[in-house]
């Protein structure tokens, strides 16, 4: 039991206490050691023990089986009189995120399978994996990773997509010259697009759709660039333009035919 903890890989600040085995779930119970933990809002040391409680996140499978981890966590009070929080749960981090229900190294996990496979397919390699997840959880936990700064962006390509379709939309915005993904905005809005394109005023040409969102947004946002219509829409326009000027002068070949 003594080298259980290095065999988990455990930071300082716990303490291996024991595991139980049912059926294909292994689960281990830790209990928490930090002498005179912080409090999250004030920064103050604390002593005076509240009382505790038992944090239930999931580990990476060992040996094949689903790990689960049971720790032991205790709450504190803040001493600090000038502090609205009076009471605090110790923080794990960065073992474990505040509120999170799997630990840091496996969210890191299924990031790096998310980003080399995709949602679908990563489902299929966590089930051999033996880690429980969704297509949906896969695609969060890439969103969550921070994005590059974006740089110097002469000029962009911007459209919208659905986050779920019919319901919620976002904004990406590539580099028009590489097709590089620079950033996914939360929604399409006009005001939010505006206010990303003040940030970078060497914008010189933007590409987009026909919409009244993204045109009012790069008068706001960037009005020394020059908007165009995107590949797509210029090929819609050209092809229902062609398909009408076709179809009336059918309708007058048979009208001379008649």
């Amino acid at each position: 039991m003594r080298d259980a903890k290095p065999v988990l890989a455990l930071p300082e600040g716990f303490q291996f206490v024991g595991f139980e085995k049912r059926n294909d779930m292994l689960t281990m119970t830790l209990v928490s050691t930090q002498v005179s933990p912080c409090c999250p809002l004030c920064g103050s040391a604390a002593r005076r023990v509240h009382s505790c409680y038992t944090r239930r996140v999931a580990d990476q499978p060992c040996g094949g089986q689903s790990l689960r981890l049971l720790i032991q966590v205790r709450k504190y009070f803040c001493e600090e009189s000038t502090c609205p929080r009076k009471i605090f749960a110790e923080r794990l981090v960065p073992f474990v995120d505040p509120f999170a229900r799997v630990i840091k190294r496996l969210c890191q996990i299924v990031q790096i399978i998310g980003l080399a496979t995709g949602g679908r397919l990563g489902v299929r390699v966590t089930d051999r994996l033996g880690i429980q997840t969704s297509r949906q959880t896969i695609l969060r936990r890439v969103m969550d990773l921070a994005t590059k700064p974006a740089g110097q962006v002469p000029r962009i390509g911007i459209d919208d997509f659905s986050f779920r379709r019919g319901h919620t939309f976002g904004t990406i915005i590539l580099k028009l010259k590489t097709h590089k993904m620079l950033e996914v905005l939360p929604d399409r809005t006009a005001e939010i697009t505006a206010a990303w394109m003040a940030t970078h005023p060497e914008i010189e040409l933007m590409s987009r759709d026909c919409g009244r969102d993204y045109t009012s947004a790069a008068a706001t946002g960037a009005p020394q660039a020059v908007q165009c219509a995107d590949r797509f829409h210029i090929l819609k326009n050209l092809g229902e333009a062609v398909e009408g000027c076709v179809a009336r002068h059918l309708a007058a070949k048979r009208k001379t035919q008649t």
